[in-house]
């Protein structure tokens, strides 16, 4: 892969799943740390809230795809997927996790933990770690909308609008 471009807590937002997949160049790979969808307690009368039309895409996806579900998705709404996930990119293992249960047990040997829900991007490096929450491009809690590029050496916070906010090296 060439880049892991990392979201979260889009909401169920159309035009957030769309900044996504216009992001997405070839080669690249997308995590979604979890409430994609907002099936549980999304606004079915706003107009851009479809998650039935983000879903319906999802097997048709011309990158590969990492997604786990947050504190609003309801499982049986897409099924096949889990509240936490392990992977390896770029030589490192990443643990990814919504982040709303406690405590949440990190796999040892894991070198990158992803994590949504807070809405505010996060990174930082701890004695075991790189910790990384991407914020969100739908709703951001500090009126950035923001997301994360993992690549070969790196791990960085940028705004929708490509400023970077903050880089970690590894």
């Amino acid at each position: 892969m060439k880049r892991l471009l990392v979201f979260s807590d889009l909401h169920g937002y159309l035009s957030a799943w769309l900044t996504v997949k216009a992001l997405a160049g070839p080669g690249d790979a997308v995590a979604i740390a979890g409430d994609l969808f907002d099936t549980r307690y999304g606004s079915y009368n706003e107009s851009d809230f479809a998650p039935e039309q983000i879903r319906s895409t999802i097997a048709d996806l011309d990158f590969r795809f990492f997604y786990i579900y947050g504190n609003c998705d309801v499982e049986g709404f897409c099924k096949g997927f889990s509240h936490e996930l392990s992977f390896e990119a770029f030589d490192k293992s990443i643990f990814m996790h919504h982040g709303h249960k406690d405590p949440m047990i990190i796999p040892r040997g894991t070198d990158i933990v992803i994590q949504g829900h807070t809405h505010l991007p996060q990174l930082e490096k701890s004695k075991h770690y790189i910790h990384l929450n991407p914020g969100s491009i739908a709703v951001p809690r500090n009126d950035t909308p923001t997301f994360a590029v993992i690549e070969n050496n790196s791990v960085s916070l940028m705004a929708l609008s490509g400023k970077k906010l903050a880089s970690l090296y590894f």
